[in-house]
């Protein structure tokens, strides 16, 4: 498609939501969806929107209300989704940290056991929302809500052989959903994989930079395919269940921008990353510096934002987009330190880097937010439906993103807990084993 068809199109797609959104949201079918992208950040986004290499995400941008989305330390996925899905700080939803050492010094993860606060689609499921939620930290065993939910263990069936997984049924709810996901993994060769995504292969690129380097030895490269292959899972499965589900929440995880960040200083020029390293001896860097070392991550990453930006394509121009407000976001952004590119072990006086946030759909009010934070998205997806904001959240109504005012109330979500279950050793093991290739905790 050239850039003036994509133009056009995009034209009469912004006259079509805005002739859908005239209203005031009186009696109209309220839809709100989530898309969270772990890790993607502006800095490295907006080069490759102003060379045009990202077009959609640009007029995404231009159209809609967006942010540099404020975060926490520590910038770890699990307490900080836990956070944008509850409205609460991690003191109060419970999720504190990747892992824990139980009474008898073993080493086990965070899991949804340990959840003190109900969840956003918890909390829809009191009002009888009928909600659709995959991939997002800390949700195994899946909740029984009404609708479709699909934990964050469903996506590790792609390293297990076809006769062995149906041990993942139980990741679905309910689980005669299983038997159509399961077909979606895709099992093709890596080479095939790369080009039906469209990514990079980081891989090659690895050894054309260090010809006699070992990617064995790298922290989240090692093991770049099988994340593709995870990313690609969900995201078929998100699809197809965008498309067959009725739903009022809808909400899904990716997370290759925050995967392709943790591998890429392994990917940059030799001589430049030589220097970087050199510069960082001496002190703090210079603005110039930083700002050329961001760049030449930008450019490292234009496929995975491609990537992204299609995905994000897919829910946007389906016809139930035409009806909803969505949330696109990240948990934090990255940021060069003395120890290298991260969000995470950052020098106590180095902020934690913001991530990106962009509201589209109905009666949205297009233009930057100052001020919006990962405790803000719960309390604006119940002001979205009309219904009380948690007295005890922490976070506020982004009411500036849209064009309709009504008033706020609250009051006090509990959690409603069943019976306690024994832990799920298999889900523990390799939820570990994943956080120690991540580098999240120590082998």
């Amino acid at each position: 498609m050239d850039r003036r068809t994509f133009l056009n199109r995009s034209a009469a797609v912004a006259a079509g939501l805005a002739a859908a959104y005239c209203g005031t949201g009186g009696g109209d079918k309220k839809r709100v969806v989530l898309l969270g992208f772990d890790g993607a950040n502006w800095p490295t986004i907006d080069p490759l929107i102003e060379a045009g290499k990202l077009p959609y995400l640009a007029e995404l941008k231009r159209t809609g209300a967006w942010a540099s989305f404020k975060t926490f330390k520590p910038t770890k996925s699990n307490v900080v989704w836990s956070s944008i899905a509850s409205g609460k700080t991690m003191l109060k939803h419970g999720i504190m940290d990747f892992a824990f050492l139980k009474k008898n010094g073993i080493q086990v993860p965070y899991a949804k056991s340990e959840r003190k606060a109900p969840m956003v689609w918890q909390i829809l499921d009191g009002y009888r929302h009928r909600s659709v939620v995959l991939n997002w930290w800390v949700s195994h065993p899946p909740d029984p809500i009404n609708g479709v939910m699909v934990s964050d263990h469903f996506r590790r069936m792609v390293y297990r052989d076809p006769g062995e997984v149906g041990r993942f049924a139980a990741s679905v709810h309910p689980t005669e959903r299983f038997k159509v996901l399961q077909q979606l993994v895709d099992r093709v060769d890596y080479q095939e994989l790369l080009r039906r995504t469209g990514l990079a292969d980081y891989n090659a690129l690895f050894y054309e930079r260090y010809p006699n380097g070992n990617i064995q030895r790298t922290v989240t490269l090692k093991d770049y395919e099988g994340f593709i292959r995870q990313d690609e899972l969900v995201r078929r499965a998100s699809e197809y269940l965008f498309q067959k589900e009725d739903f009022d929440f809808f909400a899904t995880y990716l997370r290759l921008p925050d995967i392709a960040q943790h591998s890429v200083t392994h990917l940059m020029d030799r001589e430049f990353k030589a220097g970087l390293i050199e510069a960082f001896k001496k002190g703090p860097i210079s603005q110039e510096m930083n700002a050329e070392a961001v760049h030449r991550v930008s450019r490292l990453l234009e496929t995975v934002y491609r990537y992204m930006e299609n995905a994000i394509r897919f829910y946007v121009e389906r016809e139930k987009g035409r009806d909803t407000t969505f949330l696109i976001m990240s948990d934090h952004g990255f940021s060069f330190y003395p120890g290298g590119y991260n969000h995470y072990g950052l020098p106590a006086d180095q902020p934690a880097p913001d991530g990106v946030l962009l509201v589209l759909g109905p009666r949205v009010r297009p233009g930057r937010l100052d001020s919006a934070s990962v405790l803000d998205i719960t309390p604006t997806v119940l002001y979205l439906f009309d219904h009380p904001i948690g007295k005890d959240m922490d976070g506020k109504v982004l009411r500036k993103a849209f064009t309709f005012q009504r008033p706020l109330r609250y009051k006090t979500y509990d959690l409603k807990k069943g019976k306690p279950g024994a832990r799920d050793e298999s889900y523990d093991e390799e939820t570990l084993e994943e956080l120690k290739t991540m580098g999240y905790i120590d082998s």
